[in-house]
C-alpha cells in the first residue's frame, strides 16, 4: 500500500480498494477461527465465512477490472477470474446455509 503524494488528496481509490481488501481478509481468518473453534456452537458462521471470502474476492477483482492496476489484458483476465471465484463463493455460501437450515 502506498500513498500518492503528487496529488493533493493522496489517497487513491486503489489505496481505498487495498484498505478495504485488507480488512475484509482479516474478518474472513477471524470468522474462520471462530468457527473451527466450536464447529457445533458457531455452524451459523460458515454461511458468513463464504459471503465475506466473496466480498474479498469482489473488492480485488474491481481494481483489476476497471483498470487500476494498469490497462493490460492479463489483469483484467485476473479480474474477470476474481469474479468468477466469487461467485462461487456466494453459490457456497447459499449451499451451506440451506445445509444448515434444514
Amino acid at each position: 500500500m502506498y500513498l500518492n503524494r503528487t496529488k493533493k488528496n493522496p489517497y487513491t481509490k486503489q489505496t481505498v480498494f487495498d484498505i478495504l481488501s485488507a480488512a475484509a481478509g482479516l474478518a474472513v481468518i477471524v470468522v474462520g477461527v471462530f468457527s473451527f473453534l466450536d464447529p457445533d456452537r458457531n455452524a451459523w458462521l460458515f454461511p458468513v465465512v463464504f459471503l465475506l471470502a466473496a466480498v474479498f474476492q469482489t473488492l480485488l477483482a474491481i481494481p483489476r477490472v476497471s483498470g487500476g492496476y494498469g490497462n493490460f489484458g492479463r489483469q483484467k483476465a485476473a479480474g474477470i477470474a476474481l469474479f468468477i471465484a466469487a461467485g462461487l463463493f456466494v453459490i457456497l455460501a447459499a449451499v451451506s446455509a440451506v445445509c444448515l437450515w434444514r
